[in-house]
């Protein structure tokens, strides 16, 4: 018995919804990344990022700042009390960020004064992670 025996020969309904959703997926293409992070001590978020991390700003406003972490993905630093958008408290979310070295990036981050975690072996992968002073965590692996 042919398994779209039930169907009359023809494939299942919900088989036109997964080509659809194939479709769907395909149609969307972004082109770059933009992660923004709304907070209320901006000055100390964006002095984090450019000191702390190295990273190089790409467009700077009175109240944000975007800073560009590899060719089409940035990370910017906005202002909430200039945004619609409420400062986040950093719960629920992890920056996660693919390096190199993650031995590297953590000599690096210390040698500026970040606190970092020791590097640890997660999923395949050796991690280790900061907190920015919003309370956002970042993520740092290689691996996998």
């Amino acid at each position: 018995m042919s398994e779209n025996s039930d169907h009359g020969g023809e494939a299942p309904c919900w088989a036109h919804f997964v080509d659809e959703l194939d479709q769907v997926r395909t149609s969307i293409e972004p082109l770059g990344s933009n992660t923004i992070i709304y907070c209320d001590d901006w000055t100390a978020i964006v002095e984090f990022y450019r000191n702390g991390f190295g990273l190089r700003a790409t467009m700077e406003r009175d109240w944000f700042v975007e800073f560009e972490l590899h060719a089409g993905a940035h990370l910017s630093v906005a202002d909430a009390s200039h945004a619609t958008v409420d400062a986040g408290t950093g719960a629920g979310i992890t920056l996660s960020w693919r390096v190199a070295d993650v031995v590297a990036t953590r000599e690096h981050l210390v040698a500026q004064g970040v606190d970092a975690s020791p590097i640890r072996q997660r999923w395949g992968a050796d991690t280790c992670f900061v907190f920015d002073p919003a309370g956002n965590r970042i993520e740092f692996w290689t691996g996998r």
